[in-house]
C-alpha cells in the first residue's frame, strides 16, 4: 500500500508536456495580439501627428494672411504651392493656397495642406478677407 501512494504522488507532481504546450500556445497568442495592437497604435499615432502638423501649417498660413493689409501683393489672385520638410516628424508636407477676389471688397484664401505619405489626410481651410470690415 505504501508503494501505491508513492507511485501516485510521482505521477501527479509537475506538468505534462501537453499542458505545457497548451499554456505556451495561449501565452504566445496573447503576446502576438498585444504586439499587433501596439504596431497598429503606433501607425495611427503617426497619421494623427501628420494631420495635426498639417493643421498647424494651414493655421500658420492663414494667420500670416490675416496680418497682411488688404492691398498687399501677396494677396493678389494667384495659386501658390510649396513643399515643407518637417525635421521633427521626418516627413515632407505639401502646402498650397489659392487667393481669389470674390468681389471688389472681398478676397477668399483657401489653404490645402497634407503630408506627402498621407495624401488622403488633408487639412483644408478657407479665410475671407473684407476691405470694409478690416479682417
Amino acid at each position: 500500500m505504501n508503494y501505491f501512494l508513492t507511485f501516485k504522488e510521482k505521477n501527479q507532481s509537475g506538468f505534462s508536456l501537453i499542458e505545457l504546450l497548451i499554456a505556451m500556445t495561449i501565452i504566445s497568442i496573447f503576446i502576438l495580439g498585444t504586439a499587433q495592437l501596439t504596431l497598429h497604435s503606433i501607425h495611427l499615432k503617426c497619421k494623427s501627428d501628420c494631420l495635426v502638423r498639417a493643421a498647424e501649417l494651414a493655421s500658420t498660413t492663414l494667420e500670416h494672411f490675416k496680418s497682411l493689409p488688404y492691398d498687399s501683393l501677396e494677396l493678389e489672385d494667384a495659386q501658390y504651392e510649396e513643399i515643407i520638410e518637417d525635421e521633427r516628424l521626418n516627413h515632407l508636407f505639401f502646402r498650397g493656397w489659392t487667393v481669389r477676389r470674390v468681389s471688389s471688397s472681398m478676397k477668399r484664401i483657401e489653404v490645402d495642406c497634407f503630408a506627402k505619405n498621407h495624401p488622403r489626410k488633408r487639412m483644408r481651410a478657407a479665410l475671407l478677407l473684407s476691405r470694409e470690415l478690416g479682417f
